[in-house]
């Protein structure tokens, strides 16, 4: 784990110390919480300020808080759903026009096939970073429903290809258009919910993916019916359809989505107030009520000065090099992407491919009724990605979770992996047992890796799409396990089904070594703030000392007492800012 690291100076821009400013006695130097002189001068002057102006106290009643969130909720939460239920439906239907002869029809190979799929990962994972930048830049309400709305085109445009080269390219561009909106999503739930609220609303978002499994399946019977029309086979219609329907929805969405809190047109100032008041304590460790576990003596005076640490966190400027190294030089990073490695490439392998493994289970089974069988299964992964999401948000933990969805997943491949030829229906059960821990496990791993960035919104939106696009490479990977190569006798699909055991296994041993690491660094970032806490504890002693002997009486000394506490705090604070999940006041969640 990191060491303390020393304190760094800053560059704020000064005026000159009140006369009636408090005098200070400094923290010890090489202490994490030490205070240089700049910083000494800089708080001085936020103190000041706030003797000055006090504002009115953010702090919500109880129902104010829940009146507040349930907006939120219908604001945010149903239009990004929706965007990602029709992406994903872009994304996943062709699997299903697979099952109504689309091959026989453009032509193309397995291998075409194959490499259609495979192309649309090594897009949608190289230009994850920059879509999450422009995001930043352009902001939600613009560019959500504007990737949604190419990403429709380019289904439509799939509807009318005619041989496998443009079959390629075209998924290729649809990689290109669809990468945003999953990490841009993600990122944007980080803007409006604390940690302990984060993967429910996560869980809601991608429970879409799960629906869109149900819905394609649905739809593609339906739209089945409409081959021969206007010379187009039916699975022609399934793409030119569903991609028309995400065009107009996304028109729609222009006037529907939001922006970040800061600028959202649904909110009052009171509700911003409450709202950045929220984020802040949570990203600092702090009660809701802005007080901290150890120092809840606190008064009217801290809201604005915290604020004033607000306005510097923002224009903290890192330079190219610290910021590389704050997104890549953490090693927990490659962890979580081995994590998502072992959820993403069984869920893009079930998702994908689900219809064509079912068409092998007997020689009864049509391309109807497989794709009717997908319905249960994706119902029922959405009904236990929810339950896992609302228990894991309720006991604040997310690895117990993680790992409860892994051993699912495992025992589903397993079963699937030895079933006998003669029980067709054991590979359906145990598809339909993988499935209900993979969904569960995806908003679980993504909100679990968002909890463990610091550093501020620039760091964390960076580092939420580099994970996202390294993790979606299993994607790639994934679309290749059920091919025509691996299908094996009697069509069991034995290779595919072992791959992706492979991948839980390892996730699996990723998630238990994130777990026991955590814990080992919050238990020793324990033992050290707890260190430095006793060790400033002498030193307030100490100056109590001080000024006792010098001013003869201790008139005056509280004043100064409770100043040198907010040094100390704030001082916590921009080493949290400064070093993000590298600095020791940084807590895990495990």
């Amino acid at each position: 784990m990191d060491p303390p690291r020393e304190p760094t100076t800053l560059s704020i821009p000064l005026s000159p110390v009140p006369p009636n400013a408090p005098s200070i006695q400094p923290v010890s130097s090489g202490s994490a919480a030490t205070i240089t002189d700049v910083e000494k001068v800089a708080v001085n002057n936020v103190y000041s300020s706030a003797c000055e102006h006090k504002p009115h106290n953010p702090r919500p009643t109880a129902e104010e808080l829940k009146h507040l969130q349930r907006r939120i909720d219908l604001r945010i939460i149903p239009i990004c759903s929706f965007l990602y239920l029709l992406c994903f439906i872009c994304r996943q239907n062709i699997g299903n026009a697979k099952t109504f002869h689309m091959l026989e029809t453009l032509p193309a190979t397995s291998h075409e096939y194959q490499l259609a799929l495979t192309a649309f990962f090594f897009t949608y994972s190289t230009f994850d970073v920059p879509c999450n930048i422009l995001l930043r830049k352009v902001g939600p309400k613009k560019w959500l429903p504007l990737i949604t709305l190419l990403s429709g085109v380019v289904t439509a445009c799939m509807g009318v290809v005619h041989n496998a080269d443009s079959l390629i390219g075209v998924r290729a561009v649809l990689g290109m258009t669809e990468c945003g909106l999953f990490p841009g999503v993600a990122m944007i739930i980080t803007m409006w919910y604390v940690k302990k609220e984060a993967q429910f609303r996560q869980a809601l978002f991608f429970c879409a993916a799960s629906m869109a499994g149900a819905f394609t399946g649905l739809l593609a019977v339906g739209l089945k019916s409409m081959d021969g029309q206007g010379n187009y086979e039916g699975w022609r219609w399934i793409l030119i359809i569903e991609g028309i329907v995400t065009v107009v929805a996304a028109c729609i969405a222009f006037f529907v989505v939001q922006n970040p809190p800061a600028i959202a047109t649904f909110l009052s100032e009171r509700d911003r107030s409450i709202i950045t008041h929220r984020l802040r304590n949570d990203e600092f460790g702090l009660k809701d009520d802005g007080s901290d576990d150890e120092n809840p003596d606190k008064d009217i005076d801290e809201e604005y000065i915290r604020g004033k640490l607000t306005e510097y966190r923002n224009g903290i400027s890192h330079s190219k090099s610290k910021l590389l190294k704050l997104i890549f030089g953490k090693w927990h990073i490659y962890a979580h992407i081995m994590v998502f490695y072992g959820i993403s490439a069984p869920m893009y392998s079930i998702s994908l491919c689900l219809p064509t493994i079912l068409t092998q289970l007997s020689p009864t089974t049509t391309p109807t009724r497989a794709n009717l069988l997908t319905i249960p299964i994706y119902v029922t992964a959405c009904i236990f990605s929810l339950t896992t999401a609302f228990a894991s948000d309720r006991t604040g933990k997310r690895a117990p979770f993680i790992l409860g969805a892994y051993i699912t997943m495992f025992i589903g491949f397993l079963l699937a992996l030895v079933r006998p030829a003669r029980i067709p229906a054991l590979a359906y059960v145990g598809v339909f047992i993988a499935a209900c821990g993979i969904y569960p496990a995806f908003p679980g791993m993504i909100t679990w890796y968002s909890n463990n960035i610091g550093g501020g919104e620039k760091v964390r939106a960076v580092s939420m799409a580099f994970h996202i696009g390294m993790g979606s490479f299993g994607g790639a990977m994934g679309a290749n396990f059920y091919s025509s190569a691996t299908k094996g006798p009697q069509s069991l699909y034995r290779v595919g089904h072992a791959l992706n055991l492979a991948f839980v296994t390892a996730g699996l041993i990723a998630v238990l070594t994130l777990w026991w690491r955590y814990r080992a660094v919050n238990k020793k970032r324990d033992e050290q703030r707890q260190a430095l806490r006793a060790r400033f504890e002498e030193e307030v002693a100490i100056a109590k000392e001080k000024w006792v002997a010098n001013k003869g009486v201790e008139e005056g000394w509280k004043e100064n007492e409770r100043f040198m506490r907010r040094e100390f705090e704030l001082k916590r604070e921009i080493e949290l800012v400064e070093h993000g999940e590298g600095s020791v006041w940084f807590e895990y969640t495990i």
